[in-house]
């Protein structure tokens, strides 16, 4: 088996009805591949692979969860400005300052931690919605304890290099 597995299957969505189950299991903390699980170690750590059919939840790539980082920050923003403007439209023209003083930097504060697995499974979630897991990579993810497996080999001496 190789060390690393680059996905074959050109990107193809999955259909709308698809699409939203994939991202229902990730809002309930289930697998987003089998709606199963577990997935969950603690609510900081999620397991290596999913406990029932076995897709590795990193997808075996080190920087895989780079853009749920994303996805947690553009979410919490996205809820710090409701909470504001929700806030000013029902209290106006009182706003209360010191109120969203103290509750606006708490929701940044928390918000991280609460949504933390979410980010993360809706991230694995979008990822399966654009680039489903195949046979061979499923048989992959099962091959091998490693939580990733992507070192690079070195070319192949058929491979010139250029100076």
């Amino acid at each position: 088996m190789p060390e690393e597995m680059d996905s074959r299957a050109p990107w193809r969505l999955a259909r709308p009805r698809q699409a939203a189950r994939f991202i229902g299991r990730a809002l309930t903390l289930h697998c987003p591949n089998c709606g199963r699980g577990p997935v969950l170690r603690d609510w900081f750590h999620l397991r290596v692979r999913c406990g029932n059919c076995g897709v590795r939840l990193e997808r075996g790539e080190h920087d895989y969860f780079s853009g749920s980082i994303l996805l947690s920050y553009s979410i919490g923003t996205l809820v710090f400005a409701i909470v504001l403007a929700i806030m000013i439209i029902v209290n106006w023209p009182v706003v209360p300052w010191t109120a969203l003083e103290i509750v606006l930097p708490a929701i940044i504060l928390l918000f991280p931690i609460v949504f933390f697995p979410f980010s993360k499974l809706l991230w694995l979630s979008a990822d399966l919605i654009m680039r489903p897991v195949t046979a061979e990579e499923l048989e992959w993810h099962r091959s091998t304890d490693a939580q990733f497996s992507t070192e690079r080999h070195a070319p192949t001496e058929s491979v010139k290099r250029r100076d």
